[in-house]
C-alpha cells in the first residue's frame, strides 16, 4: 500500500487560510458525522490551538456544523457563548475567566472566539461555545454554586454555601481542600449535593447542567478521598461520565458538534482500563462520531515530577521531546510533511509494529489498538508552546510548593488550614 492511499498532508494551520483542499480532506474523513473529537497530545501547544480552529472554521462553512464544545468548566463556559453571541466585553477576559485550566490565556483561542462572534453578527447560520467538563479547573466548585444560586430561588445557607465552595485557582482550591478537616470536607460536599438536588427539580435545562456538574465532582472528589475500595471495576470516572452526558446534552440542542480535548479524553478506548469520553460517545453515536488525535514530533515537552502525595507538590520542568522507538510519533514523523492526515481505517497495520503508546507528558499513554482509539492522527513534526504558558504553569505550581521548614513562615501568610474560609 502505497503512503498516499492513507496518508496525506494539511496544507496549512492558518485557520484564515484557503480551505479548498485541506476541505476535501475533511470532508473525506467526516462524513456524516455528528461529532468529530479532537484531541490534542499536549495541551499549550501553538499549532493544536490553530488545528482546532482550522478544522472548527471548515466544518462550520463545508458541513453545516454549529458548535465548538470544549474540555473546560460547564458553569463557566455559559458566560463564554453568551459573548460569542454579541455579549459585552472584551474577548480577554471572557476567554481568560470562561475557559478553565488557563487554555484561555492566549491569543489563539482569543482569535477563534473573535471570529466566532464576528460569524454570529453576520448572518444566520450561528456557532455556540460550550464548556463540558467540572468546575473551577476540577478542583473548585465555587462557579458552578454560583450559576446554580444566580438561577434559581434563594434557600437557606446558599450564602454560607457560596463562601465555602470558592475555593480559588486551580492548584490553590485542591491544597485548600486537603487541608480541610474531614468535618469541613463533609459539609462542603453535602452542600453542594442539596443545592444540585433543588436544582434538578426546576424546570430549566441549563441550571439542570450546572446541577449535574455540581453532582459529578462530589462524586469525583469522594473517588478520590480514600474511597476506591467503593468503585466498580472498569467504571469511568464521574469526570469522564459527565463530559459524555454533557455531549449528549449538547446535541439535543446542536446537529453537529466538534468536541476539544486531550487525546487522552477524546479515545475510544478505555485509558488505564476505564472508559473515557470517547468511548462513551461511541456506545451510543456509533458511526456518528469520528475521533481525530493530534500528535507532534519535535517542540518542547512539559514534564512532572511528583514529588508528595500533596496536591501539586511536583516539579514541572521544560525538556526537548526525543522520539521513543516504541511511540506513535516515531513512524509519524517519517511520513514527510510538516502537517499529516493519517487515515487510520485505511492504514497498513504495520505501521503500528512495536508500537506501545503515544506520548504524553513526559511518558506514554498506551494503546493497544490504534484504530480502534482513533480514527484519524494528524502528526505535525515540530510545535512551538504558547507564549508564556510554561512560565505561568511554573509559577503557579511554584506557589503551591509546600514551605521550607527551615524557614520562618511570614507573618501576614497564615497558612491554609488556619484561614476562615477553610473551617469545619
Amino acid at each position: 500500500m502505497t503512503r498516499d492511499a492513507f496518508a496525506r498532508p494539511l496544507r496549512h494551520l492558518d485557520p484564515a487560510a484557503a480551505a479548498l483542499a485541506d476541505a476535501r480532506t475533511l470532508r473525506e474523513l467526516v462524513g456524516d458525522a455528528r461529532v468529530v473529537a479532537v484531541g490534542e497530545g499536549a495541551h499549550n501547544v501553538t499549532e493544536f490551538y490553530q488545528l482546532k480552529d482550522r478544522l472548527f472554521r471548515i466544518l462550520v462553512r463545508e458541513l453545516g456544523f454549529s458548535a465548538f464544545v470544549m474540555e473546560s468548566g460547564f458553569a463557566e463556559g455559559l458566560a463564554v457563548d453568551a459573548w460569542v453571541h454579541g455579549g459585552p466585553g472584551e474577548a480577554a477576559a471572557v476567554a481568560r475567566d470562561g475557559i478553565t485550566y488557563r487554555f484561555g490565556e492566549c491569543e489563539p483561542m482569543r482569535r477563534q472566539l473573535r471570529w466566532m462572534r464576528r460569524r454570529n453578527s453576520g448572518g444566520p447560520a450561528k456557532v455556540s461555545f460550550y464548556g463540558m467538563d467540572l468546575p473551577g479547573s476540577s478542583t473548585s466548585p465555587g462557579p458552578a454554586v454560583r450559576a446554580c444560586l444566580d438561577r434559581m430561588p434563594a434557600g437557606p445557607g446558599d450564602e454560607e454555601l457560596l463562601l465555602l465552595s470558592d475555593l480559588g485557582g486551580r492548584t490553590e482550591a485542591a491544597i485548600r481542600y486537603a487541608a480541610m478537616p474531614a468535618t469541613g470536607r463533609a459539609r462542603l460536599i453535602a452542600g453542594l449535593r442539596e443545592l444540585a438536588g433543588r436544582a434538578l427539580l426546576l424546570d430549566d435545562p441549563v441550571l439542570r447542567r450546572c446541577a449535574a456538574s455540581l453532582q459529578a465532582f462530589a462524586d469525583e472528589t469522594d473517588e478520590t478521598d480514600e474511597t476506591e475500595g467503593d468503585v466498580s471495576p472498569g467504571a469511568p470516572y464521574p469526570r469522564e461520565r459527565f463530559m459524555a452526558e454533557t455531549v449528549q446534552w449538547i446535541l439535543e440542542r446542536e446537529e453537529r458538534i466538534v468536541v476539544s480535548a486531550h487525546n487522552s479524553h477524546v479515545r475510544r478506548s478505555p485509558f488505564h482500563g476505564r472508559p473515557t469520553l470517547g468511548g462513551l460517545l461511541a456506545a451510543s453515536l456509533g458511526s456518528g462520531l469520528v475521533v481525530i488525535g493530534a500528535t507532534y514530533g519535535s517542540g518542547p515537552e512539559v514534564r512532572f515530577t511528583q514529588r508528595s502525595p500533596r496536591p501539586f507538590d511536583c516539579d514541572v520542568s521544560l525538556a526537548a521531546r526525543t522520539l521513543p522507538p516504541n511511540c506513535v510519533e516515531a513512524p509519524l514523523d517519517r511520513l514527510g510533511p510538516p502537517v499529516t492526515v493519517v487515515d487510520l481505517r485505511r492504514a497498513p497495520g504495520e505501521l503500528f509494529d512495536g508500537i506501545d503508546g503515544t506520548l504524553a507528558g513526559g511518558g506514554l499513554d498506551p494503546v493497544d489498538d490504534f484504530p480502534a482509539a482513533y480514527d484519524v492522527l494528524v502528526h505535525v513534526r515540530r510545535v512551538s508552546r504558547i507564549p508564556g504558558a510554561f512560565e505561568r504553569l511554573h509559577a503557579e505550581f511554584a506557589a503551591a510548593a509546600p514551605p521550607d521548614p527551615r524557614q520562618p513562615a511570614p507573618p501576614d501568610q497564615p497558612s491554609a488550614r488556619s484561614r476562615p474560609s477553610e473551617s469545619p
